[in-house]
């Protein structure tokens, strides 16, 4: 079997998608198969991180205009190799003459469309769902967003698959020194903080995060600074508010884009990681930090009751006392930050991308096989 992957997105600083394509690749190349893994960019793949699998073949397309070579270029040239299957992102294109599989993460933007500037929300809106239609198999990455697609789009059960993400492996524990002498020399930083990761958009609801911090670290005078990571989207204005209302300006480092090798001491030197999200497919920066040994604060939503579940604290995203005090007892309390990164190991040791690659290849094949 030949499987094309539309893998644009190693080419460059994509987060989350990259995230998917680079642990999925990985996890197929460590399963045992004969099948063959033809990865299609514009442009050269440089990514250190692929491995070196004779199974795995780059084909780069080369074309000034995305949207053509998605339309275009991809298709036509998956068709001429003679691929079995093929697997994006999203948006299924037309041209493609095998099954499709698309991964659609989550449908925020049909559930949250304020969250989104009208541009984004119309052109999701428009290419989405007819690709979900149009797709042989639909893969999101949770159980919760499986029924938010079906409940939504009134798809046939069978269609959607629930396959969860998991953290790249070199998320592991940092020593502390270690940690933060790398956060130091990149960053200027200097520990004890509170971390948030992701990137700076109206669903992350990072005011609220920031009101919390304020209200537990500045009544009593606790040391900690407030870092957050990510590259800033649409709705950041929200964020740079909130800091002045709340005096926390001058304690808040915005680190923008990080590099991944830089996040385990980020989350290892972290005395907790916020993550307060009204909506997420997934959410990994809670698991990526469960696996480094920091304590999760993270919203009572469906979807981190099974990334979380029972070893950080789930908090509601709409109640800010609630917050603030759960982050003083964190930040205050030794004993309570050990039972929490312990607990946190244990729940990130159940997603795999090995695994999560195991149950993508079935869907494969039992495509191929119909």
């Amino acid at each position: 079997m030949r499987i094309a992957i539309d893998a644009r997105c190693l080419t460059g600083a994509y987060t989350g998608d990259r995230t998917y394509w680079l642990g999925l690749v990985r996890g197929l190349c460590a399963l045992e198969h004969e099948h063959e893994i033809l990865l299609y960019t514009h442009a050269p793949i440089t990514d250190p991180l692929l491995p070196g699998d004779d199974r795995l073949k780059q084909r780069v397309i080369p074309a000034h205009n995305l949207r053509w070579w998605s339309w275009k270029l991809f298709p036509d040239a998956a068709n001429a190799d003679g691929a079995d299957v093929a697997h994006v992102q999203y948006t299924v294109p037309a041209r493609l003459q095998m099954p499709v599989v698309t991964t659609v993460h989550d449908i925020s933007f049909r559930l949250m469309p304020h969250c989104f500037p009208l541009k984004h929300r119309l052109l999701l809106n428009l290419t989405v769902p007819p690709s979900m239609r149009r797709a042989a198999r639909v893969i999101t990455v949770s159980e919760s967003s499986r029924r938010d697609i079906l409940r939504v789009y009134r798809l046939p059960e069978q269609k959607v698959v629930a396959i969860p993400n998991a953290a790249d492996e070199r998320m592991q524990p940092v020593e502390y020194a270690t940690a933060e002498q790398t956060l130091r020399q990149h960053y200027g930083l200097e520990t004890p903080f509170v971390l948030m990761v992701g990137v700076l958009q109206p669903r992350k609801n990072l005011p609220l995060a920031v009101q919390a911090f304020a209200q537990a670290v500045l009544p009593g005078n606790l040391p900690h600074r407030l870092v957050i990571v990510g590259k800033a989207g649409w709705g950041v204005e929200d964020l740079q508010k909130a800091l002045v209302r709340w005096k926390v300006r001058e304690r808040t480092i915005l680190t923008g884009y990080v590099p991944d090798e830089h996040l385990p001491a980020f989350y290892s030197a972290a005395d907790a990681l916020m993550y307060p999200s009204l909506y997420e497919g997934f959410g990994l920066p809670p698991l990526e930090a469960m696996q480094c040994g920091c304590p999760v604060l993270a919203s009572d939503i469906s979807v981190m009751r099974e990334v979380v579940g029972e070893a950080g604290m789930l908090l509601s995203p709409n109640d800010p006392v609630v917050w603030t005090q759960a982050l003083h007892t964190v930040l205050t309390n030794e004993w309570v930050r050990q039972q929490m990164r312990q607990r946190g190991f244990r729940q990130a040791a159940r997603f795999s991308w090995k695994e999560s690659a195991r149950q993508t290849l079935e869907v494969y094949e039992a495509l191929i096989s119909r």
